[in-house]
């Protein structure tokens, strides 16, 4: 182990940093001169060639973290400023003065003084001084590592979000380095990528080494910790897979219209053609189930039902609904609810596994979906057609066979009665002119 880097790991250039800084104490003030500027030196060329960073753009770090640390120990003067020559690593540091005659306070100079810094200062003028590396090289030392790590980290993950911006949103490959809190790191050479807990697929294992692919959504480009931001359990991955997976819909013939999804376990994805002579489902199944294959095998195993879309919301409740055959579907668009309808042995196979079937069908159609028995539905409407023909039977006096012939030609209630003529009800199959007598005399009482 050297300076508390473990033996066998990578150094990273924070390390060396912190290396340079634990040694500057142990030498003379000249002996730290000599060590800062060539430590400076090769730091510099390590994370130019490491990592990618300019060697500018870390010059401007170092000078502002030098920067920010000499302004909280340093008094005196009016504006500060540091300088690191990029090519031989000398760094001088410097104060303003407003040059005054008489007394003065922590931004001026008296121009006694001031002449002592240059003949030719006069009151009025500012004058620079510069700060002896003997003081300065202690504030380094004491106080700017820790701002300079911070300056670097931020050059590095602008580097980061400059070269992997044009990929949110897609899928990218990495190698699992390590895992830390239950949440996975991912190596991507350059950079490192985090795959949290809830966006793993909770049935599948994983090892250190493994290659995995996931979804880049966003990249973390201030504070620390890994930069990129992944995913595999949402929806927007189970689609780029199909994109990646299906030429037929990433060159636009096939169309991917929904997709609902139950990580690791179940999914539904609706598709449709814009080729009649391409078949979506068929296209996205593949020679032998080959292409659906690919995709499950890379989400740990993951059932994928492939469904047909369809303009017409019963026909595509109907499709979504599969394994299950639904007998009929009502939809309310004001309420946004569909109820399927379906015989008592589909039940189970339309609700699914905890709710999983119906659940999914839901997120697809983007509303909320009842299960009905067909039995049970048809049987409340019995009870509701008898209660109704009873009610319309004993208010006109007349039999339940005749309030029947009534209902079943859609005359309901009294109201409706009362806006048929005698010739319309004259009309109805199976209805006596006696029994049209007496249902008037009745209405003629209401």
């Amino acid at each position: 182990m050297i300076c508390g880097c473990p033996s066998g790991s990578k150094p990273t250039y924070f390390f060396y940093i912190l290396c340079t800084f634990k040694a500057l104490k142990l030498f003379t003030k000249e002996q730290q001169i000599k060590m800062a500027v060539n430590e400076l030196l090769s730091l510099l060329e390590y994370i130019e060639q490491e990592r990618g960073i300019s060697r500018d753009e870390l010059i401007d770090a170092i000078e502002n973290s030098l920067v920010s640390a000499g302004r909280k120990s340093i008094e005196y003067g009016k504006n500060f400023g540091v300088n690191v020559n990029k090519h031989t690593g000398k760094i001088t540091a410097w104060v303003e003065f407003d040059v005054v005659e008489g007394e003065t306070h922590g931004e001026q100079i008296n121009i006694n003084e001031a002449k002592e810094i240059s003949e030719d200062a006069a009151v009025g003028e500012t004058i620079v001084k510069n700060i002896p590396y003997k003081e300065f090289g202690r504030i380094a030392a004491q106080t700017a590592k820790q701002t300079m790590m911070q300056q670097l980290r931020k050059a590095e993950k602008a580097k980061v979000f400059d070269e992997y911006s044009d990929y949110i949103g897609k899928i990218v490959s990495g190698s699992i380095n390590r895992f830390e809190s239950g949440n996975i790191i991912v190596n991507f050479q350059r950079t490192e990528g985090i795959l949290s807990n809830k966006d793993k697929i909770s049935s599948e294992n994983y090892m250190v080494g493994d290659r995995i692919n996931a979804l880049l959504i966003d990249i973390n480009t201030s504070g620390a910790g890994p930069s990129l931001i992944l995913t595999r359990s949402s929806r927007k991955f189970l689609k780029m897979l199909f994109e990646r997976e299906v030429t037929e819909i990433s060159d636009g013939v096939v169309e991917i219209k929904g997709v609902a999804r139950d990580p690791g376990i179940r999914s539904k994805i609706a598709v449709i053609s814009n080729d009649p002579r391409v078949d979506p489902i068929g296209a996205c199944i593949g020679m032998r189930g080959s292409r659906v294959k690919n995709i499950s095998i890379e989400l740990g195993g993951e059932r994928i039902d492939i469904v047909r879309y369809d303009e017409n919301i019963q026909n595509y409740v109907i499709n979504a609904m599969q394994p299950a055959t639904p007998k009929s579907v009502k939809v309310d668009k004001d309420r946004n609810v569909v109820d399927v309808y379906v015989d008592k042995s589909q039940i189970r196979l339309a609700i699914g596994k905890s709710w999983q079937n119906v659940r999914l069908c839901g997120q697809l159609l983007g509303m909320k979906v009842n299960i009905i028995s067909a039995e049970d539905d048809e049987s409340a409407f019995e009870a509701k057609l008898k209660e109704t023909v009873s009610a319309l039977a004993e208010k006109l006096n007349i039999e339940e066979a005749t309030a029947k012939i009534l209902v079943n030609n859609g005359i309901l209630t009294i109201e409706g009665l009362k806006e048929t003529s005698r010739e319309d009800l004259l009309a109805i199959d199976n209805i006596e002119e006696n029994d049209v007598e007496i249902i008037l005399s009745s209405l003629a009482k209401e």
